[in-house]
Protein backbone atom coordinates (compact mmCIF):
# COMPACT_ATOMS: atom_id res chain seq x y z
CA UNK A 1 0.00 0.00 0.00
CA UNK A 2 1.31 3.47 -1.03
CA UNK A 3 2.06 5.30 1.96
CA UNK A 4 2.16 9.11 1.97
CA UNK A 5 3.99 11.57 4.29
CA UNK A 6 3.21 15.89 4.71
CA UNK A 7 5.37 18.37 5.74
CA UNK A 8 3.56 21.60 6.31
CA UNK A 9 5.74 24.67 6.86
CA UNK A 10 7.33 28.30 5.77
CA UNK A 11 10.96 28.42 4.35
CA UNK A 12 12.31 26.62 7.15
CA UNK A 13 10.89 23.31 5.83
CA UNK A 14 10.83 24.44 2.11
CA UNK A 15 14.12 25.26 2.20
CA UNK A 16 16.17 28.53 0.68
CA UNK A 17 18.26 29.32 -2.27
CA UNK A 18 17.74 28.00 -5.74
CA UNK A 19 18.15 24.03 -4.69
CA UNK A 20 15.56 24.88 -1.55
CA UNK A 21 17.63 22.54 0.64
CA UNK A 22 15.57 21.94 3.35
CA UNK A 23 15.23 18.66 6.01
CA UNK A 24 12.73 17.15 3.82
CA UNK A 25 15.16 16.70 1.16
CA UNK A 26 17.62 15.71 3.74
CA UNK A 27 14.86 13.19 5.09
CA UNK A 28 14.68 11.91 1.07
CA UNK A 29 18.08 10.74 1.24
CA UNK A 30 18.70 9.58 4.36
CA UNK A 31 15.57 7.06 3.88
CA UNK A 32 16.77 5.71 0.61
CA UNK A 33 20.34 5.44 2.08
CA UNK A 34 18.68 3.26 4.30
CA UNK A 35 16.87 0.47 2.27
CA UNK A 36 13.63 -0.50 2.24
CA UNK A 37 10.40 0.93 0.39
CA UNK A 38 11.10 3.31 -2.65
CA UNK A 39 11.08 6.78 -1.49
CA UNK A 40 10.20 9.97 -3.49
CA UNK A 41 9.63 13.26 -2.84
CA UNK A 42 7.09 15.70 -4.04
CA UNK A 43 7.61 19.49 -3.38
CA UNK A 44 4.50 21.59 -4.20
CA UNK A 45 3.98 25.15 -3.26
CA UNK A 46 1.53 28.54 -3.93
CA UNK A 47 2.96 30.91 -5.97
CA UNK A 48 1.51 34.44 -7.57
CA UNK A 49 -0.03 34.34 -11.04
CA UNK A 50 -1.72 37.34 -11.63
CA UNK A 51 0.36 38.36 -14.44
CA UNK A 52 -0.67 37.84 -17.97
CA UNK A 53 -0.87 34.72 -19.09
CA UNK A 54 -3.40 32.48 -21.08
CA UNK A 55 -3.71 29.48 -18.96
CA UNK A 56 -4.38 30.26 -15.18
CA UNK A 57 -2.16 28.24 -12.35
CA UNK A 58 -1.40 28.71 -8.92
CA UNK A 59 0.60 25.99 -7.97
CA UNK A 60 4.01 25.18 -8.74
CA UNK A 61 6.55 21.98 -7.72
CA UNK A 62 9.28 19.63 -8.56
CA UNK A 63 9.01 15.98 -8.49
CA UNK A 64 11.82 13.70 -7.10
CA UNK A 65 10.77 10.01 -8.55
CA UNK A 66 12.05 7.13 -8.56
CA UNK A 67 11.28 5.41 -12.39
CA UNK A 68 10.51 2.08 -10.38
CA UNK A 69 7.82 2.80 -8.53
CA UNK A 70 6.06 -0.17 -6.44
CA UNK A 71 2.65 -0.40 -4.37
CA UNK A 72 4.20 -0.62 -1.20
CA UNK A 73 6.52 3.05 -2.14
CA UNK A 74 6.86 6.38 0.24
CA UNK A 75 6.26 9.58 -0.81
CA UNK A 76 7.14 12.41 0.93
CA UNK A 77 4.95 15.83 0.35
CA UNK A 78 6.63 18.75 0.87
CA UNK A 79 4.01 21.90 0.78
CA UNK A 80 5.44 24.47 2.73
CA UNK A 81 6.06 28.07 1.25
CA UNK A 82 7.99 30.88 2.56
CA UNK A 83 6.32 33.49 3.18
CA UNK A 84 2.94 32.05 3.89
CA UNK A 85 1.78 31.95 7.58
CA UNK A 86 0.35 29.28 9.03
CA UNK A 87 -3.27 30.22 8.16
CA UNK A 88 -2.52 29.38 3.85
CA UNK A 89 -2.11 25.35 6.25
CA UNK A 90 -6.04 25.23 5.76
CA UNK A 91 -6.05 25.54 1.74
CA UNK A 92 -4.17 22.18 1.34
CA UNK A 93 -6.45 20.22 3.55
CA UNK A 94 -8.51 19.00 0.19
CA UNK A 95 -5.82 17.59 -1.18
CA UNK A 96 -4.28 16.61 2.45
CA UNK A 97 -7.39 14.23 2.84
CA UNK A 98 -7.16 12.83 -0.83
CA UNK A 99 -4.00 11.67 -0.29
CA UNK A 100 -4.82 9.79 3.51
CA UNK A 101 -1.60 10.34 5.00
CA UNK A 102 -0.19 8.07 7.44
CA UNK A 103 1.92 10.92 8.95
CA UNK A 104 1.50 15.20 9.10
CA UNK A 105 4.39 17.10 10.13
CA UNK A 106 3.62 20.62 11.24
CA UNK A 107 6.87 22.77 11.67
CA UNK A 108 5.40 26.15 12.09
CA UNK A 109 5.71 29.28 14.05
CA UNK A 110 8.85 30.48 13.43
CA UNK A 111 8.21 33.17 10.57
CA UNK A 112 4.76 34.21 13.03
CA UNK A 113 6.74 34.68 16.14
CA UNK A 114 10.44 36.48 14.92
CA UNK A 115 9.63 40.11 16.79
CA UNK A 116 9.62 42.77 14.03
CA UNK A 117 9.21 46.37 14.24
CA UNK A 118 5.83 47.82 15.69
CA UNK A 119 5.74 50.11 12.61
CA UNK A 120 4.53 46.69 10.22
CA UNK A 121 1.67 46.48 11.99
CA UNK A 122 0.36 50.49 12.59
CA UNK A 123 2.35 51.30 9.64
CA UNK A 124 3.99 54.41 11.51
CA UNK A 125 7.50 54.29 9.54
CA UNK A 126 9.63 57.35 10.16
CA UNK A 127 10.17 59.40 7.29
CA UNK A 128 13.94 57.94 6.69
CA UNK A 129 12.83 54.55 5.86
CA UNK A 130 12.29 53.69 2.38
CA UNK A 131 8.95 52.47 0.98
CA UNK A 132 10.70 49.30 -0.62
CA UNK A 133 11.86 48.02 3.22
CA UNK A 134 8.75 48.49 4.26
CA UNK A 135 7.62 44.63 3.98
CA UNK A 136 7.96 42.43 7.24
CA UNK A 137 10.42 40.79 6.08
CA UNK A 138 11.95 43.25 3.51
CA UNK A 139 14.53 44.24 6.64
CA UNK A 140 15.60 40.54 7.46
CA UNK A 141 19.09 39.62 7.14
CA UNK A 142 20.51 37.72 4.17
CA UNK A 143 21.00 33.90 4.35
CA UNK A 144 23.76 34.32 2.29
CA UNK A 145 26.08 36.41 -0.60
CA UNK A 146 26.56 36.03 -3.86
CA UNK A 147 29.77 34.50 -4.20
CA UNK A 148 30.15 37.22 -7.53
CA UNK A 149 32.20 40.42 -6.19
CA UNK A 150 30.43 42.73 -7.45
CA UNK A 151 27.02 41.51 -6.53
CA UNK A 152 28.11 40.32 -2.59
CA UNK A 153 29.45 43.71 -2.40
CA UNK A 154 26.55 45.64 -3.52
CA UNK A 155 24.44 42.90 -1.00
CA UNK A 156 26.35 43.30 1.79
CA UNK A 157 26.37 47.27 1.93
CA UNK A 158 22.18 47.04 1.21
CA UNK A 159 22.21 44.07 3.84
CA UNK A 160 24.15 46.43 6.43
CA UNK A 161 22.29 49.61 6.10
CA UNK A 162 18.87 47.83 6.55
CA UNK A 163 20.39 45.83 9.71
CA UNK A 164 21.15 49.25 11.40
CA UNK A 165 17.80 50.65 10.50
CA UNK A 166 15.83 47.95 11.74
CA UNK A 167 17.68 47.85 15.37
CA UNK A 168 16.97 51.22 15.72
CA UNK A 169 13.58 50.73 14.91
CA UNK A 170 13.59 48.29 17.12
CA UNK A 171 14.90 50.02 19.99
CA UNK A 172 12.88 52.81 18.89
CA UNK A 173 9.44 51.18 20.36
CA UNK A 174 9.14 47.72 21.26
CA UNK A 175 8.84 44.93 18.67
CA UNK A 176 5.69 42.57 17.98
CA UNK A 177 5.66 39.66 16.34
CA UNK A 178 4.03 39.13 13.29
CA UNK A 179 0.87 36.52 14.46
CA UNK A 180 0.19 37.09 18.31
CA UNK A 181 0.98 34.26 20.09
CA UNK A 182 -3.10 33.11 20.85
CA UNK A 183 -4.12 34.05 17.25
CA UNK A 184 -1.13 31.62 16.19
CA UNK A 185 -2.47 29.07 18.67
CA UNK A 186 -6.16 29.36 17.61
CA UNK A 187 -4.83 28.44 13.86
CA UNK A 188 -2.65 25.72 15.71
CA UNK A 189 -5.52 23.99 17.19
CA UNK A 190 -7.75 24.47 14.85
CA UNK A 191 -5.46 22.73 11.62
CA UNK A 192 -4.70 20.00 14.24
CA UNK A 193 -8.46 19.02 14.79
CA UNK A 194 -8.61 18.96 11.04
CA UNK A 195 -5.76 16.46 10.57
CA UNK A 196 -6.82 14.52 13.35
CA UNK A 197 -10.02 13.71 12.67
CA UNK A 198 -8.29 11.88 9.20
CA UNK A 199 -7.48 9.67 11.20
CA UNK A 200 -3.87 10.54 10.42
CA UNK A 201 -0.79 10.46 12.58
CA UNK A 202 0.27 14.17 13.33
CA UNK A 203 3.76 15.35 14.60
CA UNK A 204 4.34 18.91 15.62
CA UNK A 205 8.09 20.54 15.78
CA UNK A 206 9.14 23.05 18.12
CA UNK A 207 10.78 25.73 16.93
CA UNK A 208 14.24 26.28 16.85
CA UNK A 209 16.52 28.36 18.34
CA UNK A 210 16.81 31.90 16.76
CA UNK A 211 20.18 34.83 17.21
CA UNK A 212 18.96 37.02 20.07
CA UNK A 213 21.79 39.40 18.31
CA UNK A 214 19.68 39.47 15.49
CA UNK A 215 16.75 39.23 16.01
CA UNK A 216 16.30 40.72 19.89
CA UNK A 217 13.33 39.45 22.11
CA UNK A 218 12.49 36.78 19.75
CA UNK A 219 14.30 34.25 21.99
CA UNK A 220 11.77 34.60 24.59
CA UNK A 221 9.49 34.99 22.54
CA UNK A 222 9.97 31.48 20.58
CA UNK A 223 10.17 29.74 24.15
CA UNK A 224 6.54 30.71 24.99
CA UNK A 225 5.07 29.19 21.22
CA UNK A 226 7.08 26.41 22.00
CA UNK A 227 5.19 25.74 25.41
CA UNK A 228 2.23 26.53 23.68
CA UNK A 229 2.81 23.97 20.80
CA UNK A 230 3.26 21.39 23.18
CA UNK A 231 0.01 22.48 25.17
CA UNK A 232 -1.95 22.14 21.52
CA UNK A 233 -0.44 18.82 20.46
CA UNK A 234 -1.45 16.85 23.92
CA UNK A 235 -4.72 18.57 23.82
CA UNK A 236 -5.44 17.37 20.53
CA UNK A 237 -3.82 13.83 20.42
CA UNK A 238 -0.67 14.86 18.10
CA UNK A 239 2.97 14.12 19.30
CA UNK A 240 5.33 16.84 19.76
CA UNK A 241 9.33 16.64 19.30
CA UNK A 242 11.42 19.08 20.50
CA UNK A 243 13.74 18.84 18.59
CA UNK A 244 15.99 21.40 19.20
CA UNK A 245 17.05 20.17 22.35
CA UNK A 246 19.15 17.53 20.25
CA UNK A 247 20.71 20.05 18.09
CA UNK A 248 24.27 19.84 18.25
CA UNK A 249 26.91 22.30 16.18
CA UNK A 250 27.90 25.90 15.55
CA UNK A 251 27.79 25.96 12.09
CA UNK A 252 24.19 24.96 11.31
CA UNK A 253 22.39 27.96 10.07
CA UNK A 254 22.93 30.38 7.93
CA UNK A 255 24.28 33.71 8.56
CA UNK A 256 20.78 35.00 9.58
CA UNK A 257 20.94 32.76 12.00
CA UNK A 258 17.13 31.86 11.67
CA UNK A 259 17.55 29.55 8.80
CA UNK A 260 19.59 25.98 8.58
CA UNK A 261 22.39 25.70 6.16
CA UNK A 262 22.66 22.16 3.95
CA UNK A 263 24.76 20.54 6.98
CA UNK A 264 21.29 22.18 9.77
CA UNK A 265 19.03 20.24 7.35
CA UNK A 266 21.04 17.01 7.46
CA UNK A 267 21.15 17.03 10.81
CA UNK A 268 17.47 18.01 11.37
CA UNK A 269 16.81 15.35 8.96
CA UNK A 270 18.82 12.99 10.73
CA UNK A 271 17.32 13.42 14.10
CA UNK A 272 13.31 13.07 12.60
CA UNK A 273 14.45 10.44 10.77
CA UNK A 274 15.61 8.75 14.49
CA UNK A 275 12.29 9.76 16.03
CA UNK A 276 9.98 8.35 13.31
CA UNK A 277 11.75 5.17 13.37
CA UNK A 278 10.98 4.71 16.97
Amino acid sequence: MVRNWIFLGDSLTEGVGSKRVSHVTELVKQLRSSGGANVHEFRLRQIDADFDRPIDFNVAGLMNVDADQKPSDLWLWNLACEGQTIDSDFGWLPLIASLRPELVVIFRGSLESIIRPAMIADGDWPWWVPHSWRGYAAMDPRCYFSTTWARKTKQSSVDAFKQRARLKLLSLRPGRPLVDVEQFASYQTELLKRLRSLGTRVLVLGLLPVDEARFPGSREQFKTVNTRLKQIADAEGAEFFDWASSLNGDDLFYRDGFHPNAAGAEALARLLHDRLNQ
